[in-house]
């Protein structure tokens, strides 16, 4: 597959062409505007301290800040969540917003945003009705974010009971969740992909590489594998993506082999979604409601406000793309162990096929078909099987790392794991 780097658009350029003295003038009124520098000066309130406490039928999430917190709370469906934006808040040095493994919360994500937001993310098991409560602390402020729970709603998923100051859970009787993985050969039908200079079609040989991963992970538990196209037909790139979608895919694996028109370039390369192209996409998403509303797990944007709809498309791609560049970087690293790696590390670019907002997407280049002798590799059953290894073993270390609770992965963790090589 041939590459373009995705070009910087004309508007990232236009500020050059002011004048001066424009220049100078919005400079000026800027400075003069309160809070038209987010995170200047005094201004900025700093988030120093974050503990979580049980209480007898409440978990409260307690953040210190060094002045009056001024943020809004918002809960998200599909998965359950609660988003936090502090207005001109930035994270003290080296604090960690951990939940420690309480069973009523996930995951606790946040990150700082260039308009001097700081967006803290509370992934929970379950939906939960928060509560909020801001005072005057020794240490400032705190905002206390309470999550109430009852004795007979627990008791339908984990069983919570605080001893000596510990949250204990018992096992969920819910069956466990397998995860859906999408396997994309590139191309096919009518469009074969890059020619190799012995005759070798590109959608041939992905196609071969994407059904051995199919099987391998057909062995593992945990894993549900589905193929986008099992044979040699023709997809569209958003049919691509809309047929993982209709799976609920975790993972979109799009697998491509590159071509050059430097015949000597060699290696495999990972791709994920550049921030332009995510940016373009929320974009198109947003300005035809009428076919999203399958969008974000069930979540329409037809009736949202427009800042609400850009926050929950930036909310879930954001996330999307930081899991995606994670899941590229292990499977990239396996790659390195079978061959050369073209680039020095994970690429980024706008491909349609990575564009979905709610799946964590990556397109894996194996080899080059336009180098004669990786054209010979990529025809060998052999090491066809290596690749499709190899991007088992990265998808299978960063899962196991990061696993999600009611999934078999989160059940096998508790074994001890050894990722085969």
């Amino acid at each position: 597959m041939h590459v373009v780097r995705p070009q910087f658009p004309p508007s990232t350029v236009r500020w050059r062409r002011l004048p001066c003295l424009a220049m100078l003038f919005i400079a000026v009124l800027l400075a003069s505007i309160p809070g038209g520098s987010a995170i200047a000066g005094d201004s900025a309130a700093t988030l120093n301290h974050f503990s979580v406490q049980q209480r007898k039928h409440r978990l409260d999430l307690v953040f210190g800040l060094s002045s009056s917190p001024d943020y809004r709370l918002f809960p998200l469906t599909h998965p359950d969540r609660i988003v936090l934006d502090f207005q001109r808040t930035r994270l003290a040095p080296g604090l960690e917003l951990k939940a420690g493994g309480n069973p009523l919360v996930k995951r606790i994500r946040y990150a700082s945003r260039n308009d001097g937001m700081l967006r803290v993310v509370v992934d929970l098991t379950r939906k939960l009705q928060a509560t909020e409560q801001v005072a005057r602390s020794g240490r400032g402020w705190e905002l206390r974010l309470g999550l109430p729970f009852s004795a007979k709603s627990v008791k339908t998923n984990k069983r919570i009971s605080a001893s000596k100051g510990a949250v204990k859970s018992s096992v969920d009787k819910r069956p466990l969740r397998s995860l859906v993985i999408a396997i994309d050969p590139g191309h096919g039908g009518k469009d074969p992909g890059a020619r190799g200079k012995g005759g070798t079609n590109e959608k041939d040989v992905v196609l071969k590489i994407a059904r051995e991963l199919h099987a391998l992970l057909k062995k593992e538990p945990g894993f549900r594998p589905y193929l986008t196209r099992a044979d040699d037909r023709f997809l569209p790139l958003r049919e691509r993506i809309r047929r993982a979608r209709k799976q609920n895919a975790d993972l979109f694996v799009s697998i491509h082999a590159d071509a050059a028109t430097n015949s000597k370039a060699t290696g495999s390369s990972v791709y994920v979604l550049s921030q332009h192209g995510a940016s373009s996409e929320a974009a198109r998403r947003l300005a035809k409601r009428e076919n999203a509303a399958d969008l974000l797990g069930g979540v329409s944007l037809k009736d949202k406000e427009d800042t609400l709809a850009h926050i929950l498309l930036d909310l879930t791609q954001r996330h999307t793309l930081d899991v995606s560049y994670e899941i590229a970087n292990s499977v990239r690293g396996e790659l390195g162990r079978i061959g050369n790696l073209h680039g020095k590390r994970v690429e980024k670019a706008g491909f349609v096929v990575l564009k979905s907002p709610d799946i964590p997407s990556i397109l894996v280049e194996t080899a080059f078909i336009s180098n004669r002798t990786e054209e010979k590799r990529l025809r060998n059953h052999k090491f066809q099987k290596k690749i499709a290894r190899s991007i088992l073993r990265g998808i299978k270390r960063y899962f196991y790392k990061h696993a999600e609770p009611g999934t078999v992965i989160a059940a096998l963790k508790k074994r001890e794991h050894v990722i085969r090589s």
